[in-house]
Formats: structure tokens, C-alpha cells, sequence
């Protein structure tokens, strides 16, 4: 027996009208947020196996950039004429706590409780944003537009804290700070309380929309949601 193929995604399940079909919303390898933890309010994953010839137990074990285990479980697939057998591992409300490489192993347990490794695979990479680089001469001419975004003012509530952060960030660092703002620390650390935030990310997402042109008043409507997207000056 061997894994064929491990695929994440936003929600998934298996096709009625179609035997061994795979309905998948939201693939995905890599995830790129300006912030960790992430919650998810849902992710599937699908676990394609071949070479079955009995009915088989497996144990799959989900890993964190650590190598820490975030959760595991058994399950037994449905098993085609062919020997392939599909699976769909449906996890609710699931934090992706840092950023890093996450996996999955896979075992086939034995009928004495013991357990045989298969395959370790790569669930998803997540990461900050790339960091955008700036000529002097980019700079230049954003700061010489006043029709594209040179400063931005965003809030944040990060998970676990009840209060929100209010965020100026400007390709001119000489512009005057609004009331109830602040900037990014230069480390991008910011203390609060007792938990220390990592703004890294933040400051490469935000570094990405400066120069594009500000956006109208009806596109800067956004659903209310536990990060709010920037608005822009």
C-alpha cells in the first residue's frame, strides 16, 4: 500500500452523482498571511491510498513547523474494485499557530495495536508576505502622486486579545501619526500587555499597496471580520 496523494482545502466532499469523485473548493499549498495565529473555521483533507487488498485502519497525524502534533485520528476508507481508497478528513475551527511548513504521516495500524509508517507529506507551507523591495526612485515618485496610496491606516484585533490595534504605516516616515495610532515598531515587535506581536508580516502586506490608486468610498466597504482590510490615504 502507498499514499497516492494528500490535497488541502477550504472544504471538500465526495461527489453524489459521481463514485470516486472529489468535490474540492479552495485548494491550496501554500498560505501567505500578514499575521499568525490564523483560525480556520473549516479545512479538508484529501487522502488518496492505493494498493488496498483487505480492509485497513490507518492513523494520520498532523504536524506543526516543529515537528510538534497538532492532531491525529484513524479512519478506514471506502475501498474501489481497483484497490484505491479515498478519504476526507474534515477539521473544524482549526489555529495555524505560527508560520512554518505543517505535515501529515500517515501508519497502517496492525491488528496488534501497532503502527507502521507510510509517508510523511507537506500539508501546506505558511509565511509572510515576500518583502517588497523599494528603489529610491519608487519612492520618489509615489510620494510625488497624491492619487495612489502613500500612507495607510488599518485596525487588527489579534486572536486571543480583546482589544484592537489601530496601525498608521507610511512610505514617508516624516508623516505626522493620526490620534489613536501607531506605527510599527522598527523590530515590527510590539508588546501588549503580556503578549509580544510579531508585525513582520503586517509591514510586508501593507508595504505591498503602497502606489496603488486609492480606492473609491464604496470599494473600501469590507463584511466585518476579526482582521479588518486597510484603508488607505
Amino acid at each position: 500500500m502507498k499514499v497516492r496523494s494528500v490535497v488541502v482545502a477550504h472544504r471538500a466532499q465526495m461527489n453524489p452523482q459521481l463514485g470516486g469523485a472529489v468535490d474540492a473548493l479552495g485548494i491550496f499549498d501554500n498560505m501567505i498571511q500578514p499575521m499568525f495565529p490564523i483560525p480556520m473555521q473549516h479545512m479538508s483533507i484529501i487522502l488518496t491510498i492505493e494498493e488496498i487488498i483487505k480492509p485497513t485502519l490507518f492513523e494520520v497525524r498532523l504536524n506543526g513547523p516543529e515537528g510538534d502534533l497538532i492532531t491525529k485520528g484513524e479512519f478506514q476508507p471506502m475501498v474501489d474494485p481497483f484497490g484505491v481508497g479515498k478519504k476526507i478528513l474534515d477539521l473544524d475551527k482549526f489555529l495555524i499557530p505560527t508560520r512554518g511548513k505543517y505535515t501529515i504521516e500517515v501508519f497502517e495500524k496492525l491488528p496488534d495495536n501497532k503502527y507502521k509508517f507510510m509517508s510523511e507529506h507537506t500539508l501546506f507551507i505558511a509565511d509572510y508576505p515576500p518583502q517588497r523591495p523599494f528603489t529610491q526612485d519608487e519612492i520618489n515618485k509615489i510620494l510625488a502622486d497624491d492619487t495612489v496610496i502613500r500612507v495607510i491606516k488599518t485596525e487588527f484585533q489579534p486572536v486571543g486579545l480583546e482589544e484592537k490595534i489601530k496601525i498608521q504605516h507610511s512610505l514617508d516616515p516624516n508623516v505626522p501619526v493620526e490620534d489613536g495610532y501607531i506605527t510599527i515598531p522598527e523590530n515590527n515587535k510590539l508588546k501588549v500587555g503580556e503578549v509580544e506581536l510579531d508585525l513582520l508580516g503586517l509591514r510586508r502586506h501593507l508595504d505591498w499597496m503602497f502606489g496603488r490608486p486609492i480606492p473609491k468610498a464604496e470599494d473600501m466597504k469590507q463584511p466585518e471580520t476579526s482582521t479588518e482590510e486597510p484603508k488607505a490615504n
